[in-house]
């Protein structure tokens, strides 16, 4: 089995999940389990600033809103990328139907002016969840990440 999972450096030396979404791409191995890793550095700390106060925003309005449509952080994600239209150019078809894949909002997978535009349409739309100013959301989700 092989994940892409990223971590981080901590003062101490020791590597700790980035996100929640990347600890539980690590539930998926057992215990004790020993895991082959090639490790390197990626994009600038501010990309991961940036991904990680989205995250924190995705659980802000997860945790504020009484919509069971919205009740993970999970599901907010994905709410918001539908709303967005974020969409992969390829479709999926299975079963008769048509599926758009979701484009990923890794911080990785695109680059920094384009995560800033998408950040902030992300951040609009979690504001109108929760019908707050946009910059009061950013604010808040910043706190959980400090």
């Amino acid at each position: 089995m092989s994940k892409k999972i990223y971590f981080q450096k901590t003062k101490d030396g020791l590597l700790r999940p980035f996100s929640p979404e990347n600890a539980d791409l690590l539930k998926s191995f057992k215990e004790n389990q020993i895991l082959k890793c090639v490790v390197s550095g990626t994009m600038k700390a501010r990309s991961v600033e940036q991904n990680a106060w989205a995250h924190a925003m995705f659980k802000v309005v997860s945790e504020n809103t009484d919509d069971p449509r919205l009740d993970t952080p999970a599901k907010v994600k994905r709410h918001v990328k539908m709303q967005m239209k974020f969409f992969e150019d390829t479709v999926v078809v299975q079963d008769n139907k048509v599926f758009f894949e979701l484009k990923s909002f890794a911080f990785d997978q695109m680059p920094q002016n384009e995560a800033n535009l998408v950040y902030t349409q992300a951040k609009i739309i979690c504001a109108d969840i929760l019908g707050v100013d946009p910059e009061e959301l950013e604010s808040k989700a910043k706190e959980l990440i400090k």
